[in-house]
């Protein structure tokens, strides 16, 4: 499994030139990723006042969530990934945090309107999702949202073993969407959307997790979709209709 220290290794010692924009390539770009995978899936939880980003690299999504966020703080395990950011996007209306890939002490109680993780916390393990989530359980607003994309590799345990980190994306092997549901249950949150989605083979090794902390007495039900589609969705510009999570009134 990568542990925290190997993350640490890898992506401070990654090369950064193309500031983490390779990894859209499969969507036809950063633009077409942003169009046609993400922003339909959030933008109901969009304009917002204070994103906490996750994981956020180079900035590759900072620079379209920024524009749409009152404030935004960026957490990352890689220091030169926050000092990029910090050199990128200046110190206007944003905070920056290197920290031990799992403490969100920096970060206030009750102060996030919405949480943004894609394409990094895919390689933290159950663990590491289980204290992010803990922690959110109170840093995040009563009302808040968050949209996570993480490891459902754990869900084929019987065939890791023949796997290695680099056929497998380096992602955590033992997360799975069960376990980010029961982690949101144990903190207080409910993941009232998942997406479970294929990623670089037939298997279902990812998914996007839409969770909330529900306002007081508000009781919303759990909802898990597989989306064999999502890369033909994806690549076609295809926004299906009742596919995505509509923000309750």
């Amino acid at each position: 499994m990568p542990t925290v220290s190997d993350n640490i290794n890898r992506w401070q010692t990654k090369d950064w030139s193309n500031r983490g924009a390779e990894w859209c390539d499969g969507f036809g770009g950063v633009q077409a990723a942003w169009d046609h995978a993400l922003l339909p899936r959030i933008k109901a939880f969009l304009p917002t006042g204070h994103t906490l980003e996750l994981g956020p690299g180079y900035g590759v999504w900072t620079d379209y969530l920024r524009p749409l966020s009152k404030r935004m703080t960026l957490v990352d395990l890689a220091p030169n990934c926050i000092e990029f950011c910090r050199k990128r996007f200046g110190k206007r209306r944003m905070a920056y945090h290197a920290n031990d890939g799992r403490s969100l002490a920096m970060v206030a109680d009750g102060s996030i309107d919405l949480v943004f993780s894609f394409n990094s916390l895919v390689h933290a393990d159950h663990d590491v999702m289980r204290d992010y989530l803990r922690q959110l359980g109170t840093k995040m607003k009563p009302g808040a949202w968050g949209f996570i994309h993480h490891s459902n590799l754990g869900e084929y345990q019987t065939e890791i073993g023949a796997m290695n980190h680099h056929h497998e994306g380096w992602r955590g092997r033992d997360m799975t969407g069960d376990k980010f549901r029961q982690a949101c249950r144990d903190a207080g949150l409910v993941c009232v959307f998942q997406e479970i989605i294929p990623w670089g083979s037939p298997r279902f090794i990812d998914a996007l997790s839409l969770f909330t902390r529900p306002l007081p007495g508000q009781s919303l039900p759990e909802r898990v979709e597989r989306n064999p589609d999502f890369w033909h969705q994806a690549r076609a510009g295809d926004h299906t209709p009742g596919l995505w999570y509509t923000k309750p009134r």
